[in-house]
């Protein structure tokens, strides 16, 4: 039981000091990059929305969002790992 607990706590450290590291990045991102992504929500919100009201039984929006979202991952590695020497 003791190991259990044990490693309950040693993951959720884990989880805590992961989710430190990503609000460390957000706060470093450009403006430009947190533009895309809210840009990125909004239009695919909208993309689902109108996907519903016009042809509910064939679900187009996903490979649009897929698409959309791996460019927008490939940007922002990209990103962090040109800007990585900088934040030392």
């Amino acid at each position: 039981m003791v190991y259990f607990i044990n490693h309950f706590v040693q993951l959720k450290i884990g989880i805590m000091e992961t989710v430190r590291k990503l609000e460390r990045i957000a706060r470093r991102l450009p403006s430009y990059l947190k533009f895309r992504i809210i840009q990125y929500v909004v239009m695919n919100l909208f993309l689902v929305l109108l996907n519903y009201v016009t042809s509910p039984n064939c679900w187009w929006v996903g490979w649009v969002a897929f698409g959309w979202g791996l460019s927008l991952s490939i940007e922002i590695i990209s990103w962090y790992y040109t800007n990585k020497e900088e934040k030392r």
